[in-house]
């Protein structure tokens, strides 16, 4: 099974973050947990900011899963990388890992990430954050769907929309 990826049309994005918000309240996370960020890279003029949709890979090959000591990281049948609440002691073995820096540690809570709203991509459906986007700058896709020459594309095209704007 591929892996899935939630990218975004910087060009489309109005930074409106109603991702952000239907996500918290999707998954009941705390307000001190954004799965999308504002970043203020040192490419770009002082004072600016770009939000920047950085979104769980769900990898086939998973280090986060194979970093954590208490096996709390898992990745489904379906390929989704979803944490297990009742065996996360919240160490952040998994921050360390992931080459996203996805998975969000919280203290004494069990860390967070996210699930693709419970696995429903593995089903079919979109997540509540793609579906939520009012500018349609957000789309699921599976890694291995792009073609070789979109992968490129994608990640090029993140990096100049989301780092180099001047």
């Amino acid at each position: 099974m591929s892996n899935f990826v939630v990218i975004q049309d910087a060009d489309k994005c109005g930074h409106c973050e109603a991702c952000v918000a239907k996500c918290m309240k999707s998954n009941h996370f705390p307000a001190r947990v954004r799965m999308a960020d504002m970043v203020s890279p040192h490419h770009t003029k002082v004072g600016t900011h770009h939000f920047a949709f950085l979104s769980c890979h769900h990898c086939e090959d998973p280090k986060c899963v194979h970093a954590c000591p208490h096996g709390a990281m898992v990745r489904t049948e379906e390929g989704v990388v979803r944490v297990s609440e009742e065996n996360c002691h919240g160490c952040a073995e998994c921050v360390h890992a992931c080459p996203w820096h996805v998975p969000r540690v919280l203290g004494d809570t069990p860390t967070v990430k996210c699930n693709l709203c419970g696995g429903k991509a593995g089903h079919g459906e979109q997540p509540e954050c793609v579906r939520t986007c009012p500018k349609g700058a957000l789309r699921l896709v599976r890694i291995q769907e792009m073609g070789l020459e979109g992968r490129p594309e994608y990640a090029q095209k993140f990096f100049m929309r989301n780092f180099l704007k001047g």
